[in-house]
């Protein structure tokens, strides 16, 4: 697969890394970086769960917990951190749900009929298999949720804009400069009221209203167009592991349905 992130991208990632590190070795750190992460680790663990999660659910608190312990154990030869640390709210979010499924067969026996094809009590022969369905449910989810999937998601995405990786490739800007330019672009986007619903509906940048709220060149917006739209559908998605290599997303302080 072609490298769709760019060395300023992955010099950003390193950056997190670091502070991971310096987390590691300072309680106090460590409790301003789960501060700060916060939002992050919400949409990280929802994405996981698939459905929404909030402070007050205890998926919440135990990927709050399994996020710490990601970062005692996190050491460079792990790569990037937020793809290690997902790895660990899977697996203590699995646990959960299997201590749950637990608890409740020891409440509510699943009865050995649901196992025979001649069960004669259709009502609990239904309620065995809700709630095996239910554990089935809960714990599948761990499967194939990865970094891969969002890549894969962002790829069919990116094709209902004519785009591919390759061309993020060749058309991701390299200069310092260039990429203050575009973050202003996207900026711009991402200033109240958001454009982000009209580039869905028109797959296209709304370049006059972009030119309106910032002084920036319409040949830059042109030139780098596909690396702007992709960008945009990353910062606005849920990738929240994509959106650790966009630079610009944090210091936006999105809200809604974008990635912190």
């Amino acid at each position: 697969m072609t490298n769709i992130y760019t060395a300023s991208e992955e010099q950003t990632a390193e950056s997190a890394n670091d502070r991971v590190l310096l987390a590691k070795a300072d309680k106090e750190e460590l409790e301003r970086f789960l501060s700060d992460e916060q939002q992050h680790i919400l949409k990280l663990t929802g994405r996981l769960l698939k459905r929404s999660v909030t402070v007050s659910d205890d998926e919440y608190s135990i990927a709050l917990t399994a996020v710490s312990e990601a970062v005692n154990n996190y050491d460079r030869t792990r790569g990037d951190f937020w793809s290690f640390a997902s790895v660990v709210i899977k697996s203590r979010e699995l646990d959960y749900f299997r201590h749950s499924a637990s608890v409740n067969d020891k409440e509510m026996p699943v009865s050995p009929d649901v196992f025979s094809a001649d069960s004669t009590n259709s009502t609990e022969e239904k309620r065995d298999r809700s709630l095996q369905h239910d554990i089935n449910e809960k714990t599948a989810v761990y499967v194939d949720t990865t970094l891969k999937d969002e890549i894969e998601d962002l790829r069919e995405k990116l094709a209902e804009y004519d785009i591919s990786f390759f061309d993020l490739a060749g058309c991701s800007p390299k200069a310092k400069k260039t990429r203050e330019a575009c973050s202003y672009v996207l900026k711009a986007i991402f200033t109240p009221p958001p454009l982000m619903e009209e580039i869905i509906k028109n797959k296209s940048l709304p370049i006059k209203k972009i030119l309106e709220r910032q002084k920036i060149s319409r040949k830059l917006i042109d030139r780098y167009r596909k690396y702007l739209i992709s960008a945009a559908l990353i910062i606005d998605g849920d990738y929240p592991n994509i959106a650790e290599y966009i630079p610009y997303a944090k210091s936006m302080q999105l809200t809604g349905n974008t990635a912190i």
